[in-house]
């Protein structure tokens, strides 16, 4: 019986062992579905911020002792600094499993989740509001041409997720509408954006039903909304034009620039020439920078064939920001005499010339439509003439506006200065502009343009001091004006020497691409010793100085230099502009300054200075105050007798003149004394002192 009562406790003991391994299973296979996970929320960590509307949670809450704290009551409480620390927002309960899962939308600021039995802390963590607001930048569109808008996000939050919807579009067209849609995903909710980072979503509505729509964007864990609206309007007719109604004139040679107008459209086809002038172009411009235009530049010196391409140093280019491309189809052919069956090879020596002069069509048009003309008219360019001037500034400046505000017309050039040479001709930019290497060198074989420098009195038996364009310190190319000016600095390395006299020639040669005989223009001008004199210096070589100080000088017209006066007790400066005749004032002011006061003075400007005595003539202080008046009349006066009555009271003065007339009378002025404040003055003052005291004594 025993043995029997042994093998059935055998038998429950192993039941029971086997049970409670199950059942242990079991449990831990409950605690891993009650763990709260990232489907039902966010997981709190501690010190992190939440935004309101999100659902939180913790799992595997463990109490002081470290043990789980199985349906245990929490409690939420602010977290601060203040009075309110500590106190009770929400109670929220743990699970069997010790997981709590709680929501934020009354919570906004600094919080503690607490065991609230013991205060004991289990996490910090901060709500925060997730503001938002949303837009259409444009709100206008249409659905043709002006089809895109950029979706404009504004919050505090970045990295969250959002559903958009549109009323009266399904998600599919939301989708579509949105420029990355492939990475969107239409849901039950909405299209699905995630981990929204910039502040704009691009849109393009192409093909959308013309309409108002709303869009609603909604946050995916705080449910923060915002609405945006957009129009779309019905797109125009897509067309180009020309900018101007008139022709485009300009000089064989030259660049001729004109502006095609787009609407509707970021393209135009471009056409210049026809089988009537046996030479034609075509190519397609594109308003990169949406700004409704593209400015094309034709430069007809470079119109042989095959170079189109502006990388090949071509004859199109167009504005900043925009570009252009070559039609490449068999029946297009760029800079090609159309009445031929076979394309000519580049090197073909009869296609390096430019294009004629003459009248050229010129169309414009989208899709292969032609829905604008004009024509543009090349004439033949001209060297017409060359003349002189005179700059200030030692350095060319950068800029041609610079160069023009500060020449004086002139034949002279003082040493030191710079001597601009302008040459008005017309037909030469498209090749100088672009190369202005071609103007360096003296007449060589194959020059087609060349600028030297001759010297025209070089003396008996002496040798001339030639230079060229290469030594000339800069070139200012004006196309539009059809001039260009090459600055020669008089002190450079190129042998300019004082009392030089030069010839500046530019010539167009004969074996240039655009003329058949030479073409040719001459300046002259003389380099002169750099002077600098005071005038109205007399005869004992001093220099009355009664103010301002004049003089002459060889330097340019513009320049400007100190001019100083120095005597025993100050030294003076001011600065003395030259003028168109050569003169110059330098403004002092010497009203404070004694008569007959010495002087130097002084002035330089590169190496051209003088130097002189100069005296105070007249001081510009002789005034009432320190004047000597004399009167030519004379006569008998009679003596003037004034009697002055003080007493303590009262001060009473009598004057009795028999006669009054003119005598002579010098005033002069009293060292040391205030000004207005005599001896009489001080005596009425003492007087009234002396009142008031007794007055007060009284």
């Amino acid at each position: 019986m025993t043995t029997t009562n042994n093998k059935l406790r055998s038998v429950l003991l192993t039941a029971m062992l086997v049970m409670s391994v199950f059942a242990g299973t079991a449990a831990f296979a409950g605690t891993a579905v009650a763990n709260y996970g990232d489907a039902q929320g966010t997981e709190v960590a501690n010190g992190d911020r939440y935004w309101q509307g999100q659902t939180l949670f913790v799992n595997n809450v463990q109490d002081a002792n470290g043990d789980r704290a199985d349906n245990t009551k929490l409690e939420i409480v602010i977290d601060s600094d203040d009075s309110d620390d500590g106190d009770l927002v929400k109670e929220v309960f743990t699970n069997e499993t010790g997981d709590v899962q709680f929501g934020t939308s009354n919570l906004d600021g600094d919080y503690r989740l607490q065991i609230a039995s013991s205060n004991h802390e289990i996490n910090n963590f901060e709500v925060a509001s997730q503001d938002l607001t949303a837009s259409f930048d444009p709100a206008d569109v249409d659905n043709e041409f002006d089809t895109t808008s950029d979706l404009t996000l504004d919050s505090a939050r970045a990295g969250y997720d959002a559903y958009i919807t549109a009323d009266s579009l399904s998600d599919d067209q939301v989708a579509s509408i949105l420029d990355d849609a492939s990475e969107n995903d239409v849901t039950d909710n909405g299209v699905e954006v995630t981990e929204i980072q910039s502040d704009t979503l691009g849109t393009d509505f192409s093909d959308v039903d013309a309409g108002n729509y709303t869009f609603t964007v909604e946050v995916v864990d705080t449910g923060a909304t915002a609405d945006a609206d957009i129009n779309v309007t019905e797109g125009g007719d897509a067309s180009a034009s020309f900018a101007s109604d008139s022709v485009v004139s300009e000089e064989r040679g030259d660049t001729a620039e004109f502006t095609v107008d787009l609407s509707n459209s970021k393209t135009s086809e471009v056409s210049i020439g026809s089988e009537d002038v046996n030479w034609k172009a075509n190519f397609t411009v594109s308003d990169d920078d949406d700004d409704g235009e593209v400015t094309v530049q034709f430069n007809t010196f470079n119109t042989n064939v095959g170079n189109v391409d502006a990388d090949n140093g071509g004859f199109i280019s167009v504005s900043d920001g925009d570009s252009f491309s070559v039609d490449e189809s068999e029946d297009s052919r760029q800079g090609v005499h159309t009445n031929w069956d076979n394309q000519p090879s580049e090197d073909d020596a009869s296609l390096d010339n430019p294009i004629a002069a003459g009248q050229y069509e010129m169309t414009v048009g989208v899709d292969g439509n032609e829905q604008d003309v004009t024509q543009l008219i090349l004439n033949e360019g001209s060297v017409d003439s060359a003349q002189v001037w005179t700059h200030p500034d030692a350095d060319a400046p950068e800029e041609l506006s610079t160069v023009l505000e500060g020449v004086t017309e002139d034949d002279s050039t003082a040493m030191q200065d710079l001597a601009v040479v302008q040459v008005s001709a017309s037909g030469i930019y498209g090749s100088l502009d672009a190369d202005q290497s071609k103007l360096d060198s003296s007449v060589a074989e194959d020059d087609s343009y060349s600028l030297n420098f001759t010297q025209t009195n070089p003396g008996a038996n002496a040798q001339t001091n030639d230079f060229h364009g290469a030594d000339v310190t800069q070139t200012y190319f004006d196309a539009e004006n059809n001039t260009f000016y090459a600055v020669v600095d008089t002190s450079g390395d190129n042998g300019i020497e004082v009392g030089d006299e030069y010839r500046a020639t530019f010539t167009q040669h004969a074996n240039s691409a655009l003329v058949d005989e030479a073409q040719s223009t001459n300046t002259t001008f003389s380099v002169e010793e750099r002077t600098l004199e005071f005038t109205g210096v007399n005869e004992s070589d001093v220099l009355p100085v009664d103010g301002n100080i004049t003089g002459d000088t060889s330097i340019a017209a513009g320049s400007e230099f100190t001019v100083q006066v120095k005597s025993d007790s100050f030294v003076r400066t001011a600065t003395a502009t030259v003028q168109d005749d050569g003169t110059f004032v330098a403004p002092f002011d010497f009203s404070d300054v004694d008569t007959g006061t010495e002087l130097t003075v002084s002035a330089s400007s590169g190496d051209a200075s003088d130097e002189v005595s100069g005296v105070i003539v007249e001081s510009a202080d002789d005034g009432e105050d320190n004047e000597t008046t004399t009167t030519d009349e004379t006569t008998t006066t009679d003596e003037t007798t004034t009697t002055e009555e003080t007493t303590t009271e009262e001060t009473t003065t009598e004057e009795t003149t028999e006669e009054t007339t003119t005598e002579e009378t010098t005033t002069t002025e009293s060292d040391g004394g205030i000004p207005g404040f005599g001896i009489g003055v001080a005596l009425v003052a003492f007087v009234a002192a002396a009142l008031l005291a007794l007055r007060r004594s009284n």
